[in-house]
């Protein structure tokens, strides 16, 4: 049953149309608004009009740590459910695979959620940009409607249709280490990561590296840590050198 600010929100709100996007997507009408709106906004869209510190409260970068976090979560409680006797290795392991970036950003566009992203057209967008909206909208679903029903959003529309337990048991864990053998079984030379680039602060923190063999760099990627960022430009290196497997649809190595 709806709540009179949800109702009004369905029916009577000037973006009723977007509520109604959102309430197909994740199965539920919005209470608060403009959290979806801040969900769906990317940093492209606000930092070239504002100053880094305000930027960061006007896009969804700060949903998007929290939103990690909480889907971070109900994976764990999910594996450890459904694998009562593997241990923890297996399990961090498995939930790696789960939130990889790839998959992410595939499942984003799976629920239509990319179509609804706001950002600068005419700028740059990583490749990151559909994950880390879909983990910015988990977060705002858990602001607004509590971690009872983000847990059945997360149950039932990314992992039941689109989390294949058998396939992501068998897809590559450590990009690093798979460009590590490639580059020495080629015999290439030395790999390396370089840090490019450190942007924003604290928690907001964003590592750009890239992997390269002398002057020939391999590929580029970004995360919130040093050893995501390494595992994204390795992955990025592994795509270019066509030094990947099939391994059906839902990839590998976000963490």
């Amino acid at each position: 049953m709806l709540t009179p600010r949800q109702y009004f929100n369905k029916y009577f709100r000037k973006d009723r149309d977007f509520v109604r996007e959102i309430t197909a997507i994740s199965g539920y009408t919005p209470k608060e608004v403009f959290l979806y709106h801040l969900a769906l906004t990317h940093s492209s869209l606000v930092r070239k009009s504002s100053e880094e510190g305000q930027s960061a409260r006007e896009c969804n970068e700060r949903l998007e740590f929290l939103g990690d976090s909480v889907l971070d979560s109900v994976i764990a409680e999910y594996l450890f459910k459904i694998y009562p006797t593997k241990d923890e290795g297996f399990l961090t392991e498995m939930r790696s695979k789960i939130v990889n970036r790839k998959s992410l950003n595939e499942i984003c566009k799976k629920l239509r959620l990319s179509n609804l992203i706001m950002h600068n057209q005419n700028g740059s967008v990583n490749r990151s940009m559909y994950g880390d909206a879909l983990e910015a909208f988990i977060g705002a679903v858990y602001l607004d409607l509590g971690y009872k029903k983000v847990r059945k959003f997360i149950y039932r529309r990314i992992i039941d249709p689109h989390i294949q337990m058998n396939q992501v048991e068998n897809q590559i864990i450590s990009y690093k280490n798979k460009l590590i053998e490639y580059v020495q079984k080629k015999k290439l030379g030395i790999l390396e990561f370089e840090v490019l680039d450190e942007v924003g602060e604290g928690p907001n923190k964003t590592f750009h590296v890239q992997s390269q063999v002398g002057d020939l760099v391999l590929g580029k990627g970004q995360g919130k840590n040093k050893k995501t960022a390494e595992q994204r430009a390795s992955e990025d290196a592994l795509i270019k050198l066509n030094a990947l497997p099939e391994v059906g649809s839902n990839g590998s190595g976000k963490k």
